[in-house]
């Protein structure tokens, strides 16, 4: 005869099943599937290796050339582990940033515009999305991305991705000649 005590037992498994209800660990799981998906994309190995290898040099064939000497905004973006950085001028688009980050995996710019993932600058507090559709032509300097940018790419919310409205606003404007944040966001 075993000595378990069944309403302890019950307590205990209903305790577990509350836990994931609970917004962190739907997040944390949502993140480990990210950091999956991402890890594949970057791997190339969800699409035929060619494929993949002249997707991604197509990518990067369209990027400006980089500044040099020190010139230019510093773009650090964060995908998940991996940190990849380059040069960009003030003048450069968000589109040109979108093809840099491409060049590290080519279906990461389709998931961000179509929302499933997001770009987020860690420059501005409170860290929201930035509408990357209506961004995509704006200028490095425009966004706030000048004289620096740290960008990171996110699992969206759900609320977010379903959502072309964000109740949250982008947090102050910051960088040279930067647009006021109201302008960023629709």
């Amino acid at each position: 005869r075993s000595r378990v005590d069944m309403a302890l037992l019950y307590l205990g498994i209903s305790a577990l099943e509350k836990t994931r209800e609970s917004d962190e660990y739907i997040s944390a799981k949502q993140m480990i599937s990210f950091q999956k998906e991402l890890k594949i994309i970057q791997s190339g190995s969800q699409t035929a290796e060619t494929e993949e290898v002249l997707k991604r040099a197509k990518l990067i064939s369209q990027l400006p050339s980089e500044p040099t000497g020190g010139a230019g905004a510093l773009m650090q973006i964060s995908l998940g582990d991996e940190k990849i950085m380059r040069r960009f001028d003030g003048d450069d688009i968000l589109r040109d940033v979108m093809h840099f980050i491409g060049g590290h995996g080519s279906a990461i710019p389709e998931k961000v515009i179509s929302r499933e993932w997001c770009l987020v600058d860690l420059n501005r507090y409170p860290v929201v999305p930035i509408e990357t559709d209506v961004c995509l032509d704006k200028t490095l300097q425009f966004i706030g991305c000048w004289p620096s940018g740290r960008l990171e790419v996110r699992p969206s919310s759900t609320k977010w991705r379903e959502s072309k409205e964000t109740a949250e606003k982008m947090g102050s404007s910051r960088g040279l000649g930067a647009a006021p944040s109201s302008s960023l966001s629709s």
